[in-house]
């Protein structure tokens, strides 16, 4: 399938706008309004990146890309939004599960870049779920590759690619890369919140977690769901252990308070992250890694 992308707004002149600024890099759609853009995704799709205004009368860009996520789970999904409302954000979060916000006006090198994310995200996304239909033909393996395969079988709110797929980046850095950092970030308030405020604000506070953290980190990080409160980073920075870790904290504190929607109000709750990391240079294997995290304070993973 070529990299297709989707861009949906209720001003045809917005859309000729993309498609001509577009149009010599990517396969560009345009649709007025959501429910062309439904209608084409179902006459032409799937699309790689669907690219969304907030703001369009009859169906909003939450409610589009929602639906969207229903059609075609696989597709990334982008809002274009200059309404800073957090309401609204809150909304475009919940129903639509946007991998990421871009602010209106969007220069066309913000543009370019976050289509590129946002291919590389679908790629990690198929290839994963490639690897786990691979993955239920296995009758036999050791136990840590058939906890590894069953968690990617697990189709997660976050979107984000598994296990599979971070060893896959990790095995070639070890021993090696001595700029590279595994981060494990554990989410240890999920089963809290999910006993006091159900399943369904327990994904909530999941996927708020997973967005913040790929806004927040840099675009050539990468970023996985490596257990149901687990979430791995891998970042290249050519900084010393503690300036890492100072760095991650400052960027975890900013994420340490959600307002979610529970029964339909908004909620502040104290959500802390609990993380690690270790030099991947340090290590010869996954699994020697693993033993390391395991014996710290974040506990078992």
């Amino acid at each position: 399938m070529a990299d297709k992308i989707l861009f949906v707004d209720d001003e045809p002149a917005v859309l000729d706008g993309y498609r001509r600024m577009l149009h010599r890099e990517f396969e560009v759609d345009t649709a007025v309004g959501g429910e062309r853009g439904l209608m084409l995704i179902h006459d032409c799709g799937p699309y790689c990146v669907v690219i969304s205004d907030m703001r369009m009368p009859g169906m909003n860009g939450a409610e589009f890309l929602s639906q969207v996520r229903q059609k075609t789970p696989e597709t990334v999904r982008m809002l274009l939004t200059g309404y800073t409302d957090i309401n609204a954000a809150i909304e475009a979060v919940n129903e639509g599960n946007i991998f990421r916000f871009l602010t209106k006006p969007c220069m066309k090198e913000t543009l370019v870049e976050a289509i590129h994310i946002g291919l590389d995200q679908h790629r990690s996304i198929t290839s994963e779920k490639q690897l786990a239909v691979k993955a239920q033909i296995i009758e036999e393996s050791t136990s840590i590759t058939a906890d590894i395969c069953q968690w990617d079988n697990f189709e997660g709110p976050t979107g984000l690619p598994g296990p599979t797929q971070a060893r896959k980046h990790l095995v070639p850095l070890f021993g090696v890369d001595t700029l590279s950092y595994a981060v494990l970030i554990k989410l240890s308030m999920l089963q809290t919140v999910e006993q006091r405020y159900g399943e369904e604000a327990a994904g909530d506070y999941l996927n708020n977690a997973a967005q913040f953290l790929v806004q927040a980190l840099r675009p050539d990080d990468k970023l996985y769901h490596w257990d149901r409160d687990v979430l791995m980073a891998v970042v290249r920075r050519n900084i010393s252990p503690g300036a890492m870790r100072m760095e991650i904290d400052r960027l975890t504190l900013a994420s340490r308070g959600q307002v979610m929607n529970v029964n339909g109000k908004s909620v502040m709750v104290a959500c802390p992250i609990d993380f690690d990391l270790l030099p991947v240079s340090q290590f010869s294997t996954l699994e020697d890694m693993l033993a390391v995290f395991n014996a710290k304070p974040i506990g078992k993973i």
